[in-house]
């Protein structure tokens, strides 16, 4: 049970994290234009270029923070990236133009390497057995995070504006920072000596798990995809851009409280029936109901799709995780969570910026479409290759 302890500081630390996440970005198309002053022509296009600046920057850097984890340890690493997210979002509270803004986001994408840190500390930590349950856990405290995120950032703008939810969302992580010194111990798998190899592309020979990459990539670029657009297209079907940041930031977290509730459950799920399979099912049901958010033609009906959806889409990354966590060698933990963490961003990047161009040609309704069918020829792929 030496276990049991830090998975809640390690659940506790995601929750935070993804609070001080989703009460920023799903507004960043509001701040462009309520705080930055740009305009409503040129929203699309800088909302799609300060999501993806990130999620590219963060990403490319993974396999290079895992490799330095593997190295000089993995609390080390976790440490190092809370600090570094706590001061640049702090400094997107004071800028004041797009272009500052940009800049920004650029630099909290070096400080990228808190979340393979978060999954390779959990992997070194939980016994094998309880892989599923854990990776589940994680992703519901994730979850809960993403349910008051956008709750507390829409109360934010609405009675005080954009600018202290950055403030806020960095003192908070300077409060992760201290839970990790205090209450975290690395564990004790032998740290690697050397010279570190950042792009070290070894792990990649395993096709388990350069299939499961694959499946990062187009799962995050599917999330994200819609992620700039959001709060336009509930703009939209409600005719009008009054109280927007709540109104979107109650139907983003509408979708996590179905995720909340399935994540733990689907893990131990894929514990007993395979993860592999499980994984297929979440992807076909999540490509469906993802797609189907189209059909609504009001706020009302588009968040009973979105808390729906949520149900499948609770099993996509945490399955992910633990299929990664069970083919990983212990000793290339933080490697292999690094490319796993570049994958994903990737996808974060992709989605984000095809998005803006996609929905000034076609329309919302196409992207969120789009965002959900890429799953389907992903889940008959895994099907495929399920031996």
């Amino acid at each position: 049970m030496y276990w049991i302890f830090p998975l809640i500081i390690l659940t506790t630390s995601a929750f935070l994290v993804s609070l001080c996440f989703t009460m920023i970005t799903p507004f960043l198309p509001i701040y462009l234009v309520h705080e930055l002053s740009v305009p409503q022509s040129d929203v699309n296009m800088w909302s799609s270029a300060v999501y993806s600046i990130t999620f590219f920057i963060s990403g490319l850097l993974g396999p290079v923070w895992g490799a330095v984890a593997d190295r000089k340890g993995l609390k080390l690493m976790a440490i190092r990236a809370s600090v570094c997210l706590a001061i640049a979002y702090s400094l997107c509270g004071v800028v004041r133009t797009a272009e500052e803004l940009f800049f920004v986001r650029f630099l909290q994408g070096l400080a990228a390497g808190f979340l393979p840190a978060l999954f390779a500390l959990v992997s070194s930590t939980v016994p094998p057995q309880r892989i599923g349950l854990s990776m589940g856990l994680i992703q519901g405290g994730m979850t809960i995070g993403g349910i008051a995120g956008p709750f507390i950032g829409g109360v934010l703008a609405k009675y005080f504006g954009m600018r202290p939810s950055f403030f806020v969302a960095g003192i908070t992580l300077t409060f992760v920072t201290l839970l990790l010194i205090f209450l975290i111990k690395e564990p004790t798998h032998k740290i690697q000596r050397g010279r570190i190899r950042f792009f070290d592309l070894s792990v990649l020979r395993q096709k388990s798990i350069s299939r499961l990459l694959l499946c990062a990539t187009v799962i995050h670029m599917s999330l994200f995809a819609i992620q700039p657009i959001l709060p336009l297209y509930i703009a939209e079907l409600q005719g009008s851009m009054e109280d927007i940041a709540l109104v979107a930031g109650m139907i983003f977290s509408i979708c996590g409280i179905s995720i909340m509730i399935a994540s733990p459950l689907i893990g131990m799920a894929g514990q007993k029936y395979g993860f592999h399979h499980t994984l297929i099912l979440c992807l076909t049901l999540s490509s469906i109901l993802i797609a189907g958010q189209v059909l609504a033609d009001s706020v009302e009906g588009f968040t009973a799709w979105r808390f729906i959806a949520g149900f499948a889409i609770a099993g996509l990354v945490p399955t992910v995780n633990s299929l990664l966590s069970i083919n990983a060698p212990s000793k290339d933990k933080g490697k292999v969570f690094g490319w796993n963490f570049l994958c994903g961003h990737v996808g974060m990047a992709i989605g984000p910026l095809l998005a803006g161009p996609i929905s000034n040609l076609w329309g919302y309704s196409i992207v969120i479409a789009s965002s959900g069918l890429i799953l389907l020829p992903l889940a008959i792929y895994l099907f495929k290759h399920r031996s």
